[in-house]
């Protein structure tokens, strides 16, 4: 076992709240960010005390098992897990470093002091960058089946979204992010001029952890941190600096004014809004729900309808606390949610969570969404959970056992109730949640006083639902869990909240209806990119579309027959007058040339689609940012081909939509000025297939 001189400490890492650091001190913005772009510099630094910077390591000074350090192994490790892995065997190891003392500074030699310490510093940006790629969710769909392991990437395996278990060996970590921890262990120079890892409690350096996107930041325009912008978490809610979702479409507004309305088709099946959720409040303060709210406005502005959604629930973790149902404090990962008309249309909900049908209709202009919190208010509810019989008054035919009230049917309208709980206020609205763990036959409605809000409940799951309280039940019951006919079931987990507060978390995205139809004569084109910021963005360009088919050949040469000489047979030969012997003969090509085989030959043809569209007159702002279709890596476009529609046929669940992602390469794009004074232009995209033209080979 080998230890070291002296001390080693944290200098430099991407997340550091200690002022002391000059770069805490001198960057831009507060450099302590938990979130950080993998294409902005990542530099890690161990600080050893054992040698100034003049000072070389000696195998000399190695006395009592410790030596000087001579090379620090920097280990650096990746998840998309959280909260973090236990130990570092849990974590996926992509890079070791072995890192030598950094140049020193060269002040001392110009009749200054020795400079303390001795610094060792490398960067990781490059090897975040390549961990991250992307995650796409399959069109009409609600969200990724996992955020852990999204869902249609560009990771090493190129899975599609699963329907079976998670399995390493048929998906890849998400895309989109990684959580990001390294560690240091220095190297000592042994007295025999040999070198060793230290070993030992304490040797080690853990740096904190952060999480990078695979975003990037303009240097001459964006923040290229994201604490202030991109961090979405309750604490930090302000409705006057919202928090944004990661696009930089410009639809987005922190006030309710309407801002540039971003145009979706009204069959358009997928329009997405990716974000990072981190915090969802503190002790004391832990949310309920958390969803998306929809509002549809009219021409004129006046509100429509409001809807929620919600899939992106399934990728957020929860607990129970104090009988409620609520998200754990921190999340740390991407979400995204598909806010497409189609989408909903089909799978809205009401405040309930009752599904809602065909909210965005003809007379529908407009609509915006945002994020939105509800927080958890005091559980009125006594002992919710049923761990024991107290605190509640049975009704025929009701037992409580086992965590839970029981109904065997036998009676009517008894039910479950309690009648000690704190007094209510007329007038005021309180939210109930409550669970069917098993059903057999009968429905159940929830009652708060003598109301109720006329949903039955028919089947097992979750509920959750709101009444006003209008005055105290017959029965005394404050709070009433009823059959309405004989119920045969059970119950648990009931509680109720007063108020719930609603915190608006994010910015205002607006969308409008585009009702032109699909079949226009020229055709449109529904882009999707990764873009800057790390999710995907989509636009659908629909003006004068083309295309084109582009060939190019690779030839042999080959010695041509002779084309003058035909012989029809033996005899016959005007030149000759005989007969032509038959030990004359020689070969078939006497009879005249292979015609139907050139001098040269095609060995072999290479054939790709190219397309090409102009986009609607856009304004400086929108033009700024579909510029990022030119400059993305990863580009689709949605095709229904027989392909397509045949994934949709064989699982539906799996492929929701007869559309499909087709990537292309952009090949080319220019830019004409429409009004120079009005700051109007078109883009014209030009690209190609990525899947090439299948051809024959000679």
């Amino acid at each position: 076992m080998a230890g070291f001189n002296g001390t080693i400490s944290a200098g430099i890492q991407p997340f550091d709240f200690d002022n002391s650091s000059n770069l805490a001190t001198m960057s831009y913005n507060w450099r302590a960010n938990n979130l950080k772009s993998a294409h902005t510099q990542m530099r890690y630094q161990l600080i050893w005390d054992g040698l100034n910077e003049n000072q070389e390591p000696l195998a000399s000074n190695f006395s009592s098992g410790d030596g000087d350090i001579i090379n620090v192994i920097f280990r650096v490790y990746a998840s998309t897990q959280f909260p973090y892995p236990a130990t570092s065997a849990d974590w996926d190891l992509v890079g070791t470093i072995r890192k030598s003392r950094d140049i020193a500074n060269i002040s001392y030699a110009n009749g200054q002091a020795n400079l303390a310490y001795q610094r060792f510093t490398i960067d990781i940006s490059q090897l975040s960058q390549d961990l991250l790629s992307y995650s796409l969710v399959p069109i009409n769909k609600g969200t990724w089946q996992s955020s852990e392991w999204g869902g249609m990437n560009g990771g090493e395996t190129k899975q599609d979204n699963v329907t079976q278990g998670i399995s390493f060996y048929n998906v890849t970590p998400n895309g989109t992010y990684r959580h990001i921890w390294v560690t240091a262990t220095p190297e000592v120079l042994l007295l025999n001029g040999t070198v060793e890892e230290a070993t030992g409690a304490g040797v080690s350096l853990s740096f904190n952890k952060i999480a990078v996107i695979n975003s990037v930041a303009q240097f001459e325009k964006n923040d290229i941190f994201y604490n202030t912008k991109y961090i979405i978490q309750k604490f930090a809610a302000n409705p006057s600096n919202a928090r944004g979702f990661m696009s930089l479409c410009p639809n987005f507004t922190q006030l309710s004014t309407v801002p540039f309305l971003k145009q979706v088709r009204e069959d358009e099946e997928a329009e997405w809004l990716y974000w990072w959720q981190k915090n969802m409040g503190n002790l004391g303060d832990q949310t309920t729900k958390l969803r998306l709210k929809v509002e549809t406005y009219l021409s004129n502005g006046t509100l429509q309808n409001t809807m929620y959604l919600s899939d992106f629930n399934s990728n957020l973790d929860k607990e129970t606390v104090s009988n409620l149902d609520v998200f754990k404090l921190n999340q740390n990962r991407v979400c995204v949610q598909n806010v497409s008309p189609v989408y909903i249309n089909a799978n809205a909900q009401d405040d309930g969570g009752n599904a809602l049908t065909n909210q965005i209709d003809s007379s529908t202009s407009y609509y915006r969404t945002h994020l939105e919190y509800i927080n958890a208010e005091n559980n009125l509810v006594l002992n919710g959970d049923f761990a024991s019989a107290s605190d509640w008054n049975l009704g025929t035919g009701w037992t409580i056992s086992g965590g839970e009230a029981i109904s065997t049917g036998s009676n009517s309208y008894g039910g479950v109730k309690q009648t000690s709980t704190p007094s209510l206020q007329v007038g005021t609205t309180y939210r109930y949640s409550f669970e069917i763990t098993s059903y057999t036959s009968g429905q159940v409605r929830f009652v708060i006083g003598q109301t109720d809000n006329g949903f039955n409940y028919t089947s097992t799951g979750v509920f959750t639902g709101a009444i006003t309280y209008t005055g105290i039940h017959p029965s005394g019951a404050s709070f009433l869990v009823s059959p309405w006919g004989d119920f045969v079931g059970s119950i648990d987990n009931v509680s109720v909240q007063a108020n719930p507060t609603t915190i608006r978390a994010t910015e205002f995205r607006y969308f409008s209806i585009d009702r032109e139809t699909a079949n226009i004569p020229y055709g449109f084109v529904r882009f999707h990119w990764l873009n800057r910021i790390g999710g995907v963005d989509s636009y659908t360009a629909k003006r004068d579309v083309m295309e084109g088919l582009s060939v190019s050949r690779d030839t042999i040469e080959t010695k041509s027959a002779d084309r003058t000489w035909y012989q029809d047979n033996q005899t016959n030969i005007p030149s000759v007058g005989t007969d032509l012997a038959d030990a004359a003969y020689v070969s078939n090509t006497m009879r005249g040339g292979n015609l139907y085989k050139g001098g040269r030959e095609v060995l072999n043809v290479k054939a790709q689609r190219n397309n090409s569209v102009f986009t609607e007159p856009l304004n400086k702002q929108t033009a700024e940012w579909l510029e990022e279709i030119m400059t993305s890596p990863n580009v689709w476009i949605e095709m229904d081909t027989e392909a397509t529609a045949r994934g949709n046929t064989v699982n539906p669940y799996q492929r929701p939509s007869t559309k499909g992602y087709i990537p292309v390469i952009i090949t080319n794009s220019e830019v004409e000025t429409l009004n120079q004074e009005a700051g109007l232009v078109k883009f014209n995209i030009e690209y190609t297939l990525a899947h090439k033209v299948q051809t024959q080979r000679n």
